[in-house]
């Protein structure tokens, strides 16, 4: 008898499981909102186990970017260094002035960047009660980086240059070939309209062309990195950009008061 009973436990477990899962199925087709209550039961109690590994995983993380950040700041100084001498001798043999950024520039903070538009735009804290204007150059580390589209009293907005709907004349510094400047919205930048049978090369600097009183000539935009396939008679070239993009907290706005005196 024993061994019958012990025989027949796993049957009887079976039967009862059956039963138990059919009266729940028939609960919840009878009272829906009991399916939604029981499923937020679980969740909620499914997060105090794993608001822990979530937090730790979260942790390593930001500790990992921190250290990759680190290690791509240090490199990128490094490359700014050369491109700045670069420019600095290209400029001079170009004969060009830049206007002084503590005459002509205001200073300023970005203070909101929605990630759904990160390549598109960004606000500044200065606005027209410091000088801003539409259309005025604004610039990071001393390149290029957009230029102001909306002005409010102590507020505006800066689109990207690696916005598609940002269309510049610029010049490469080593040989004053002219093209446009124009990004696609997802961080890159080309040089287009560039005649086919200028032999440019990568490493040739890009700057501002002669515009308006706004955007003043010879300010360094980026590199030429690659030469892309010829279209139509010109050649579209990638650009790396002199400014870091990815991280903008403060940037100049070119007023051209200092310009003008």
């Amino acid at each position: 008898m024993q061994l019958l009973g012990r025989e027949s436990r796993p049957w009887l477990s079976g039967v009862i499981s059956v039963l138990a899962g059919v009266a729940v199925l028939l609960f919840m087709t009878a009272v829906p909102a009991a399916k939604y209550s029981a499923v937020e039961w679980v969740n909620a109690a499914l997060t105090y186990p794993e608001k822990p590994v979530l937090y730790v995983r979260n942790l390593v993380q930001l500790s990992g970017n921190w250290v990759l950040e680190r290690a791509s700041l240090n490199e990128r100084v490094e490359r700014l260094e050369l491109k700045n001498q670069a420019l600095t001798e290209a400029l001079q043999r170009a004969a060009i002035k830049v206007p002084a950024p503590k005459e002509s520039y205001v200073r300023a903070l970005v203070t909101l960047r929605y990630p759904q538009d990160w390549w598109q735009e960004f606000r500044i804290d200065k606005g027209s009660r410091d000088g801003v204007v539409e259309k005025a150059a604004v610039t990071s580390e001393g390149y290029l980086v957009g230029r102001v589209t909306r002005v409010g009293s102590d507020y505006a907005w800066v689109e990207l240059i690696t916005s598609s709907s940002f269309l510049l004349a610029a010049a490469v510094d080593q040989t004053r070939d002219l093209g446009v400047v124009n990004g696609d919205d997802f961080g890159h930048l080309k040089l287009l309209y560039i005649p086919e049978e200028r032999k440019l090369k990568q490493g040739m600097t890009i700057s501002t062309s002669l515009m308006s009183d706004l955007i003043p000539p010879g300010l360094p935009i980026g590199t030429i990195i690659d030469i892309d396939e010829n279209r139509e008679g010109y050649t579209e070239m990638s650009l790396s950009a002199g400014a870091h993009l990815t991280q903008l907290y403060n940037v100049e706005v070119f007023t051209g008061r200092g310009a003008q005196k």
